[in-house]
Order: C-alpha cells, then structure tokens, then sequence
C-alpha cells in the first residue's frame, strides 16, 4: 500500500529530522566559534563589521564541513570543494544580508549578524544535502 505524500512522510523519505538536528548541534558548534570571533574582531581589534564577519566564517567553516561530513550526512571522500563552493555563496549571501540589515535598516552589526546566520542556516542545510553529500 502506497502511503500518500506528506511532508512527514517526505521528511522520512530522505532522513531530513536526523539529519536536520544534527546539522542545527554542529551548526550550533561553528556559529559560536564564528560569533565569537566576530564579536572579538569588532570590539577588541575594531575591524569593520563585514570583515569580522568574513573572518569569523572563514576560521568555522573547517570544523563545520569536518563534523557535518563525518555526523550529519556520513559521507565519504572528499567533498571539500563543493561544500567550499556552497560556503562561500553563502559568504556572500550573508554579507549581503548583512550589510542590508545594518545599513538599511538600522539593525546593530551585533543582531544583524544573528539575523542573517538563521536565516543562512536553511539555504546551508539544503546546500549540504541535496547538493554536496548526495548519494
């Protein structure tokens, strides 16, 4: 008996709960380390928010495809320049939101930058999955 499509039954169909928590936890990992050093950047060293934003991204992004390759999707091989090639348009995209968040419309650098890794973390996840570690 066929079920009908759901988004339950979608959601099961490619493991995306599992996967999706797993991806949030090691997200979680590297939005500190990226925070922080985009905190530290732009309070101790005074860079320019975007750059502390760069900098910070570029020192997470190594741990981030580490854990995600190993936990989340269980991939083999080296998926390294795809998954550096869906970083770094999402680089872009943030810095672009960003820039958007504090310039247009007012937000602190500080909020705005939380802001935009929610809203970067979905377009990442699916990046991730259905692009980098297909199987």
């Amino acid at each position: 008996m066929k079920l009908p499509l759901t988004i339950q039954n979608l959601l099961q169909r490619y493991h995306v709960t599992k996967q999706a928590l797993a991806f949030i936890i090691i997200g979680s990992l590297s939005t500190v380390i990226s925070y922080s050093t985009f905190l530290i950047s732009l309070h101790v060293f005074h860079l320019h928010y975007l750059l502390a934003n760069t900098l910070g991204f570029c020192l997470s992004i190594g741990v981030n495809y580490q854990c995600n390759k190993r936990f989340t999707f269980k991939a083999a091989g080296n998926h390294f320049k795809g998954y550096l090639s869906l970083y770094l348009i999402s680089l872009a995209l943030s810095t672009l939101l960003l820039r958007v968040f504090v310039e247009y419309c007012g937000i602190i650098p500080e909020i705005a930058n939380i802001l935009t890794i929610v809203l970067i973390t979905a377009f990442n996840f699916i990046g991730a999955k259905f692009v980098v570690f297909k199987k």
